[in-house]
């Protein structure tokens, strides 16, 4: 099952700071702000002033996945109370359908996981001859998630 299937995944939105009349007033999650450990850090968000308006699909919900499109491309889970951060341009969310039956931490885990790594780089490697440093939303789109999930069971 490829991700784009049950999930959309929407860019991030690029920020500049402009002090024009309409200012808007954000927190913008940033690299630092992505934890290792799948958990978005709210002491490191960054306050911006913009005049663009932010699309409210660009800013997190409880349940989304936020993952970086840069190395090392972290994915951590929005928790409750930590909905209405925009994801910058190098980050993009991936929110399940609402007809999906499945716990978005099964995606984070899935992406953070050494077989995700693989998944989500397959294609990217064959066509450089280097280890890729960002990852294209059209790989991310066609991740297969559950290619060889029930692997570990059928072993026993």
């Amino acid at each position: 099952m490829k991700l784009k299937e049950i999930a959309n995944i929407i860019k991030g939105v690029y920020l500049k700071e402009e002090l024009s009349k309409k200012v808007h007033h954000y927190k913008e999650l940033s690299m630092v702000s992505l934890e290792p450990i799948s958990f978005i850090d709210e002491r490191k968000v960054i306050d911006v002033k913009s005049s663009v308006k932010v699309l409210p699909s660009q800013i997190t919900k409880a349940g989304d996945v936020v993952v970086s499109l840069y190395y090392p491309m972290i994915a951590c889970y929005v928790e409750q109370g930590q909905e209405g951060y925009v994801v910058p341009h190098y980050m993009a969310i991936i929110r399940l359908k609402p007809y999906v039956n499945i716990d978005s931490r099964f995606i984070v885990q899935f992406i953070n996981s050494t077989r995700g790594r693989k998944a989500l780089c397959s294609e990217v490697n064959t066509l450089y001859d280097i280890r890729p440093t960002t990852l294209p939303l059209k790989y991310l789109n066609n991740a297969d998630i559950l290619e060889k999930g029930n692997v570990l069971v059928e072993s026993f």
